[in-house]
């Protein structure tokens, strides 16, 4: 009679008892079922314990990402402003636009329409005057933020307008907001600018900085003054509405000229070298406005210089705005 194999536990033995050593393990084949491998049961650590311990080892985690996170913060994070100078051939590039250019512009632009200044008040409006040095001038008041794409977009202009009639010896290099729409245009800052003129004064506000260090708040920059405030406050657009342009309370616009897709991509050296290219349409956009605003200025200071208000491309300016021309 053949031989009964023979079997890792015996026959009617039962298997090891619920929280037994070794109720979940395969046995030994050196040992008998009635014959268990020693060993002592493993101390159980109370679950408050292990609940208390996680609790320590997530607080010990995330205070090493918070030590990680504030000695690897972007620059964005910053809470001081830090003024980046314009070199001075960016400022003459855009001060030495040939007349042929803006002659040839004039106020076309077909690619990217452009918004020109609306009339406050027509010539019954008070001119809003200042002094810079004991002459009353008109102003030229801007509004804006540096973190906001309109801005960005309406100092091209309005930088190239006004440096018909002066020049500027200060101004700071800028990028918008690269969290809001139209992110990252290159433009500039009239923060700290500095800009001397026979025939008007420039008056400007930030409003709001670039930085945003809290992901909650651009971090407040400058205060309109009272005049100012009255200004923004007349135009009916808000007081976060950027940007706002104010010539001497004759003529006003606000938002942008054209779309921020114009500088999308473009570095400030790159919009300022095409502005020499009148078939461009970037240059096209930035000079027909640039006119537009030149023939308000015009329109309140005189006429004066008379090169400038008596060009060709001003005068296209003064017959869409419904200026009279020179005399």
């Amino acid at each position: 009679m053949e031989a009964r194999r023979p079997r890792y536990r015996q026959d009617g033995a039962a298997p090891p008892k619920h929280g037994h050593p070794l109720a979940n393990l395969t046995e030994l084949m050196s040992l008998t079922a009635t014959d268990p491998a020693p060993g002592a049961t493993p101390r159980q650590i109370p679950r408050r314990y292990l609940a208390l311990g996680l609790i320590v080892v997530a607080i010990i985690l995330l205070g090493a990402l918070v030590i990680v996170r504030d000695n690897s913060s972007p620059s964005s994070t910053s809470t001081v402003e830090t003024f980046n100078p314009a070199s001075s051939s960016l400022v003459s590039s855009m001060a030495s636009v040939p007349t042929s250019a803006f002659d040839t512009v004039g106020v076309d632009s077909p690619a990217n329409p452009v918004t020109a200044p609306q009339p406050t008040g027509g010539a019954t409006a008070p001119l809003w005057e200042a002094s810079d040095d004991g002459a009353p001038k008109p102003v030229v008041f801007f509004y804006g933020a540096e973190f906001a794409p309109y801005a960005a977009v309406e100092r091209w202009p309005l930088i190239v307008a006004l440096s018909r009639f002066g020049s500027f010896s200060k101004l700071g290099l800028m990028q918008s907001s690269a969290t809001t729409a139209f992110a990252d245009l290159s433009t500039f800052t009239f923060w700290q600018q500095a800009y001397q003129s026979k025939y008007l004064v420039f008056e400007s506000v930030e409003r709001y900085s670039s930085l945003n260090p809290t992901g909650a708040r651009y971090l407040t920059l400058e205060t309109p003054s009272g005049r100012q405030a009255a200004a923004v406050a007349g135009a009916g657009t808000g007081a976060t509405t950027f940007a706002f342009v104010d010539v001497a309370n004759r003529w006003a616009l606000s938002g942008a000229s054209f779309s921020p897709t114009v500088l999308a991509g473009l570095t400030q050296d790159q919009i300022a070298g095409n502005l020499t290219n009148p078939a461009a349409p970037l240059t096209q956009a930035v000079l027909a406005s640039a006119n537009e605003i030149t023939a308000t200025i015009c329109a309140v200071d005189g006429d004066h210089p008379d090169s400038v208000c008596e060009s060709k491309g001003v005068l296209a300016a003064d017959a869409l705005l419904h200026i009279a021309a020179p005399a």
